[in-house]
């Protein structure tokens, strides 16, 4: 099968050899008249330039065309950010170069320093509109959602060797057909089985109380992203893969080794290769369609895909296998479709299709959504924790006076918890699991400012938004929106969030909305609970991090770049690189009780 460079080279080619040969046949029939035109050296320097002058062109025309038609509407153009060389290619170059170096989302903001909140970038032929704007994002999510997709040009062409068609790049009868199959089990009544989490909580909580016991700091976002992906395989498979049985990580190291038989991976290989293939999907959706000149020689997922594959292709047979042998053993008989009570996702999915690429996809979907957002809540959680010990020390006497020293929480117990709701939201504001996202537009779109000025929007163009930018933008968050306080949830400027709800969009809005919002609020409250029923204190080890993986002297000297003592980046959610190296203190729990 052909490279993703190589199709898009041969797409490319006849945009760019057709000008050429017409400049040819020109340079022929005008040759006696301009004998300039004879000399090869000539010719060869109009044929190189034919096509990407035709490319030019076609872009002038494109947007005169623009111009034309956002004039008849009453409308103008967003500030245009154009980079310094021919086609914006320093932009792209600048783009892959700062990838791994700078602080999460500092190029956006300097250019909204630059520009405003919203504008356009202009680079390889084409425009994309950025938005960190509350009603802008409004009009993309929910007023116009019809017309913004996510569409298989950019982000699914993106995406697909990856995620397939599942729920996350989707759109039309396939986007609602795994919506549709998601949302039953997101039910009130579902998420309050609570024993998933007790028994995986307990695991993990043993397992760091034995490293620490030997003086050993542990990787809090390795751990917290076994007990969510053992949770969520549980929850969601109705059998748990057991990543926590896996050895921990050692310090200094990026990552747990991950060792993997040709047959099946460990849960550790797994999900190395799912946070692998999540950083190149995110390196191709910030590259534009020019992604594909760097996956010449081959496709740069495949190596990650095999081993998900690997990983999933078994658990998906053995759900299909159950089904056949129950259609089978009722031979004559109706088979429910019906959604039973002890009746897992999985199990589900498979009454409904027996294609094994539409199981795959959707379980691939699933769990990016129940294992990687929610564990990144959970390590920014503890690391927010870790440098604010006042509100630890409050947060935890609020545990210990509701729910108590050992008890196993409840669902009334978090509902009664309301500052540590404010602790999770304060950090969901300040640390979004999915910092960027991205959509198409299917048809054109006028935007209008709260100033009413009108803002035209073309046809097939990718708009961008970053609720990170936004959640700590002072025009909708004050003037200390960069500080960590809960209290904002709680006091008198929780109004300014009630005024302008879609400030504030960790979970997305509108018919998008992330259906597990309450799940993971409640598997995240849950293990915060038992950590502080377990633990007293929390303290980084920035000397188990990493090589390379500390702040860096380089990041432009404002905002959180001036406090923080990791370093956020972001594949298709929001990570510390090189994980979340700590110890914690072991509670006296019979002198709390």
């Amino acid at each position: 099968m052909a490279s993703p460079g190589a199709k898009y080279l041969l797409n490319l080619l006849p945009k760019l050899l057709l000008p050429a040969l017409l400049v040819h046949y020109l340079c022929w029939f005008v040759q006696d008249s301009l004998p300039l035109l004879r000399y090869s050296a000539v010719r060869a320097v109009l044929y190189l330039c034919a096509g990407p002058l035709y490319l030019y062109a076609r872009f002038v025309w494109t947007r005169a065309l623009a111009a034309r038609r956002a004039h008849k509407l009453g409308a103008t153009f967003f500030p245009v950010h154009q980079g310094k060389w021919p086609g914006g290619v320093d932009f792209v170059l600048d783009t892959m170069r700062t990838l791994d170096s700078e602080y999460i989302a500092d190029r956006l903001l300097t250019l909204t320093k630059e520009h405003g909140p919203t504008f356009t970038i202009s680079f390889m032929g084409e425009e994309a509109i950025f938005t960190t704007e509350p009603h802008y994002i409004k009009q993309i999510l929910a007023t116009n959602f019809p017309n913004y997709v996510k569409g298989k040009e950019r982000f699914g062409d993106a995406t697909s060797s990856v995620l397939g068609s599942g729920v996350f790049n989707s759109d039309g009868d396939m986007w609602k057909f795994h919506r549709t199959m998601a949302r039953p089990f997101f039910t009130r009544e579902r998420v309050r089985e609570f024993d998933i989490f007790a028994r995986h909580a307990d695991e993990v909580i043993q397992k760091m109380k034995d490293s620490f016991n030997d003086g050993t700091p542990v990787d809090m976002q390795d751990v917290m992203a076994r007990f969510t992906l053992d949770s969520a395989s549980e929850f969601l498979f109705g059998s748990c893969v057991n990543s926590i049985l896996e050895p921990f990580g050692t310090p200094g190291e990026r990552a747990p080794r991950a060792e993997s038989s040709n047959t099946h991976p460990t849960p550790v290989a797994f999900s190395r290769a799912f946070t692998n293939a999540q950083f190149l999907i995110s390196r191709r959706t910030r590259m534009g369609h020019v992604w594909k000149l760097w996956e010449i020689p081959r496709d740069e997922s495949h190596k990650f895909v095999v081993d998900i594959d690997r990983f999933l292709d078994p658990i998906t047979e053995a759900a299909l296998s159950r089904r056949r042998d129950m259609v089978e053993l009722l031979a004559g008989s109706k088979v429910s479709g019906e959604i039973e009570n002890d009746m897992t996702f999985l199990d589900h999915m498979v009454t409904q299709t027996q294609d094994p690429k539409i199981i795959r996809d959707s379980l691939m979907n699933m769990l990016i959504a129940g294992r990687d957002t929610t564990a990144s809540n959970l390590t920014f959680v503890v690391y927010m924790l870790s440098q604010h010990p006042a509100v630890l020390s409050r947060l935890r006497d609020d545990i210990l006076h509701v729910v108590g020293p050992v008890k196993v929480p409840t669902y009334d117990d978090i509902r009664n918890l309301q500052y540590l709701r404010a602790v999770i939201n304060e950090t969901l504001r300040l640390f979004p699991p999915v910092p960027l996202n991205v959509r198409d537009t299917i048809n054109e779109d006028v935007w209008v400012g709260e100033d009413g000025k009108r803002y035209y929007i073309g046809p097939n163009m990718s708009t961008s938004y970053s609720v990170l930018i936004m959640h700590r933008n002072p025009a909708y968050w004050g003037e200390d929106a960069l500080e960590f306080d809960p209290d904002r949830w709680i006091d008198d400027r929780l109004h300014k969030l009630t005024e302008n709800p879609f400030a504030f969009l960790p979970f997305n809005a509108g018919p998008r909305i992330c259906l597990g919002q309450q799940f993971a609020y409640n598997e995240v409250s849950f293990m915060i609970i038992r950590l502080l029923q377990s633990f007293s204190s929390v303290e980084l080890r920035p000397d188990a991090q990493p090589k390379g993986c500390l702040p860096s002297l380089d990041w432009l000297p404002h905002g959180r770049n001036l406090v923080e003592k990791i370093w956020p980046r972001a594949h298709l959610t929001l990570y510390v690189a090189g994980g979340l190296w700590l110890t914690m203190g072991e509670a006296n729990v019979a002198g709390d009780a």
